[in-house]
């Protein structure tokens, strides 16, 4: 198994689901990136290898190091510009976050050739994602169809609620860095949030409200590692669905994508 983006909370739900499935069967690669640190190893894996998965120096460090047969790649980490609706961004934002959040995908698929990959998306079109995710949005939204198009392996796209992490905590901050643009935006909603509030307490309402609107769709909400594992066991058990959702505690599988209007 290989897991880009080990570090994260995504990659790391992937690995104790996997060390729960296979046991020590299953030999765990884990990528990451970020500031180098020569002595981090990432609990449950193998082998620990720091690379940016953008970079094709990468794909010939994975192969020398441990090779190209994989049974599953999971696709855990992803970068683009957000804290602004997804309707709201550019060309070239959205080619910028498909550069890390996307593309890459489409060569690990062509040069590790793993039988099953996964990829990660969220509820994007929920309404108070959808003011916040800006540019991610449309590559989550690739993601998503790429589940559906036919490649050399079987792909997978875990679809999760919205659960802590530095990617969150990310979205927060620059919501708030962005609060005096927001509190003027075309978006009624957003204003309705903004304008006259202190940032900091407009953001943790909008928050709030996120995780309502995940509970009256979808029937819970407040996703954690726990969930999050038992959505890859469900992948890993042997489902045949193309999309595996959780929110909250509640698990479930799909055979649709979610598109942006």
């Amino acid at each position: 198994m290989l897991v880009i983006g080990a570090t994260g909370v995504a990659g790391g739900a992937g690995i104790r689901a996997a060390r729960q499935c296979f046991g020590d069967s299953v030999h765990i690669t884990g990528v990451w990136f970020g500031k180098p640190n020569p002595e981090l190893s990432v609990p449950g894996t193998d082998l620990t290898l720091f690379g940016d998965i953008s970079d094709p120096s990468t794909y010939r460090l994975i192969t020398e190091r441990n090779g190209s047969a994989y049974d599953w790649c999971l696709y855990a980490t992803a970068l683009g510009e957000v804290g602004f609706p997804i309707e709201e961004a550019t060309p070239e934002q959205i080619a910028e976050s498909n550069r890390l959040s996307f593309d890459p995908l489409l060569e690990l698929e062509r040069c590790l050739e793993p039988k099953a990959i996964v990829a990660y998306s969220t509820f994007f079109t929920l309404e108070h994602q959808r003011i916040t995710y800006g540019a991610m949005g449309h590559s989550k939204a690739r993601i998503e169809q790429w589940a559906l198009e036919q490649g050399n392996a079987r792909r997978i796209c875990l679809r999760a609620g919205a659960f802590r992490s530095a990617s969150s905590q990310g979205i927060k901050l620059l919501v708030r860095r962005r609060a005096k643009q927001l509190a003027e935006s075309d978006n009624e909603l957003l204003r309705r949030y903004f304008a006259g509030a202190k940032p900091s307490e407009a953001v943790e309402a909008m928050e709030r409200a996120v995780f309502e609107e995940e509970r009256l769709t979808y029937g819970d909400t407040g996703t954690d590692e726990r969930g999050l594992e038992a959505a890859h066991i469900e992948i890993f058990s042997g489902t045949s669905k193309p999309f595996v959702n959780v929110c909250g505690t509640r698990v479930w599988l799909s055979d649709e994508p979610q598109r942006l209007q």
